[in-house]
């Protein structure tokens, strides 16, 4: 019986690692931009996130708007008049492909 306690206790911990391993390749970024639409502040917010990830991923995303080698999961945008322009506060997570 300890045997087979032994194997479950070493699967476990093998689930629990590769569940951190998966997480790292995962990273949460945040920015806020301003400008004369919603639209484009989100836009300038993603840029900004995407470039704090990796400046490698930067001219690929002007090129094509996409970022090369990850996924962009829980985009999420706060959006609020700031004048004449518009303010927006982004989050969103890269997660490696």
């Amino acid at each position: 019986m300890k045997f087979v306690n032994g194997v479950f206790a070493v699967a476990a911990m093998v689930l629990a690692l590769g569940a951190s391993v998966a997480q790292a390749e995962c990273v949460k970024k945040g920015a806020v931009a301003t400008s004369g639409s919603a639209e484009s502040a989100k836009w300038f917010a993603l840029e900004t996130m995407v470039q704090s990830v990796s400046w490698g991923l930067w001219p690929g995303f002007l090129a094509n708007g996409k970022v090369a080698g990850y996924n962009i999961v829980n985009e999420k945008y706060s959006c609020k008049p700031d004048g004449g322009q518009v303010t927006c506060r982004g989050t969103a997570t890269f997660c490696k492909q």
